[in-house]
């Protein structure tokens, strides 16, 4: 099953029985293919399927994702390019096709042909968060409390309860009157 990727000029095999996926770039000016790399898998596929280009998540650089059919489940397939900028990359992710049709029903009954409308990859992009320094600060342990201390700590604690305690009844009672 061939899937040609033809905003990178990248060629995607992949068998029905086969469980690899092999693909290679092919270039107009020198009218040459070039072997990129293979997915190797010991499960062998039942059909294959290719994500449109403006599925794939641009942050991580993936470049194609297909969903490989098994007998009992579907598995997505990432092609990733490995890239050590944090940057968008124009020369791996040129416009693609877009949602838009280029042509109406009537158009295209009528005879028209036109070149499917192309969209930035761009947007998609999200930088990656800087991570943040992790500085802890050691706490100074608190200092132990004296039982004289302890008692006098309880009973302002009481106190702060009864307080609050008072203030939600007073704002019960004014929450009624209001909804009467």
């Amino acid at each position: 099953m061939p899937f040609f990727d033809v905003d990178t000029n990248v060629l995607y095999l992949a068998g029905k029985g086969d469980g690899n996926i092999r693909y290679y770039e092919i270039t107009d000016s020198e009218k040459t293919v070039y072997s990129l790399a293979e997915y190797k898998s010991n499960k062998p596929a039942r059909g294959m399927g290719f994500m449109p280009k403006r599925g794939v998540n641009v942050s991580k650089n993936e470049i194609a994702r297909f969903y490989k059919v098994h007998e009992k489940f579907v598995e997505p397939i990432s092609f990733i390019v490995p890239r050590k900028s944090d940057l968008f990359q124009e020369d791996i992710f040129p416009d693609c096709s877009s949602a838009e049709p280029a042509l109406t029903c009537e158009e295209w009954k009528g005879g028209e042909n036109k070149e499917p409308l192309k969209q930035s990859m761009a947007p998609g992009f999200v930088a990656p968060v800087a991570k943040k320094e992790f500085n802890p600060v050691k706490a100074e342990p608190e200092k132990e409390l004296t039982p004289k201390e302890m008692k006098e700590e309880i009973a302002s604690l009481k106190n702060r309860v009864t307080y609050l305690e008072a203030q939600i009844v007073q704002k019960d009672a004014k929450i009624k009157e209001l909804s009467a």
